[in-house]
């Protein structure tokens, strides 16, 4: 087990370049899933969002590739052995980053929902799990007029849509998301610096990554 600081880490979000796409030509059922592109495109440690896939295991969520053999690439902490249907030609989409330099970074996961399924025949409440609760993030900061990734944090509050966030922790681990930006506050006081504090909704799940592997 090894324990690591806060220091140094690095939350990138989403520049507002489009993202570069490759085609879907088929993908596996399989924990974790392997794709397979019409050409050669992404490489390994490079942040992915699957798109019009037809697989809600897949679609709209970022994955940071951990494999790639030719033109076929593993996204890393996906499972898509629930799916029945067959892929639809989606895209493989990589967006880029700008860093977002901040003090304190946080995200959020609530307790899941729990449904009461018990009935006169039982001698006790019996449960069973629902849908895991909207995550958040929240990442504080200081004000800075030329700070480019703060001011696409504040397009995006405006314009309410879903990006992509990748955060990178010093032994190179992270997570990745999709969130919206609805919160972009600004306050000063007395001998304190001007700060700035981000935060949003998660879509969907939180996907985790290992650090990379040793030479």
């Amino acid at each position: 087990m090894s324990r690591i600081s806060s220091q140094g880490s690095v939350i990138m979000i989403q520049s507002e370049v489009a993202p570069v796409s490759s085609t879907i030509a088929s993908a596996t059922n399989a924990k974790p899933c392997v794709v397979t592109l019409g050409a050669a495109g992404p490489v390994a440690g490079d942040i992915v969002v699957p798109n019009g896939t037809g697989w809600a295991s897949l679609d709209g969520r970022p994955f940071k590739i951990s494999a790639v053999a030719g033109v076929t690439v593993t996204l890393g902490d996906s499972d898509t052995t629930r799916e029945v249907d067959a892929i639809q030609l989606g895209t493989l989409d990589k967006p880029s980053f700008l860093e977002l330099c901040r003090s304190t970074f946080n995200v959020t996961m609530p307790a899941g929902a729990v449904i009461d399924v018990t009935t006169l025949c039982d001698m006790a409440h019996r449960i069973t799990s629902g849908l895991p609760a909207i995550a958040t993030w929240a990442a504080n900061g200081f004000y800075d007029s030329n700070d480019q990734a703060m001011l696409i944090a504040r397009d995006y509050y405006r314009s309410g849509d879903f990006h992509t966030f990748d955060v990178i922790f010093v032994d190179g681990s992270g997570i990745t998301f999709n969130a919206n930006v609805n919160v972009f506050d600004i306050t000063q006081g007395i001998n304190a610096a001007v700060a700035n504090n981000l935060g949003g909704n998660i879509d969907g799940l939180v996907s985790f990554y290992p650090a990379p592997a040793g030479p």
